[in-house]
């Protein structure tokens, strides 16, 4: 289902195979593919946390990255899925921390639940073409994340 969900969003910001033509682009100035590949792994495996929490957060760093990048061009979609996507994860990191103090989990919950009123408001002002007040909301919802990712062991 969250694959499902990233690939219809990513289709959606995209703007409809924009991707694909870029590749073929890239591919053509190359002139092969396996070196496209290697260098894709390669980096892949450099970037990737080690810890089960950091292996979380890189998904909804990706997911926070792809939404910001849709607000920030005005071409985003329904707004509630990345959002419900990004909370689910978070919830899943005390049961894979379980060393998390209770004052950090209590932040959590805390900081979950901004999330959540604010990704309402994000998607309202969406669906309302209020790019400017999205914005806004979008700094406060990345703020929010990254008051629970000082609190993480990664």
């Amino acid at each position: 289902m969250f694959i499902v969900s990233c690939t219809i969003f990513n289709f959606f910001i995209s703007g409809c195979g924009k991707k694909e033509e870029d590749n073929k682009t890239s591919q053509k100035e190359t002139g092969s593919k396996p070196e496209i590949q290697q260098q894709n792994s390669t980096q892949t495996k450099s970037n990737t946390p080690t810890s089960e929490t950091g292996k979380i957060w890189s998904q909804v760093e990706k997911i926070n990255e792809s939404m910001g990048k849709g607000i920030n061009s005005g071409k985003s979609g329904h707004l509630e899925e990345p959002v419900a996507e990004i909370i689910t994860l978070i919830k899943t990191i005390p049961e894979k921390t379980p060393a998390l103090e209770p004052v950090k989990l209590e932040v959590i919950k805390t900081k979950v639940n901004e999330l959540r009123k604010i990704g309402v408001i994000m998607d309202r002002y969406q669906h309302d073409n209020k790019t400017s007040e999205l914005k806004e909301e979008y700094v406060k919802f990345n703020s929010a994340l990254n008051e629970i990712k000082k609190i993480l062991p990664m």
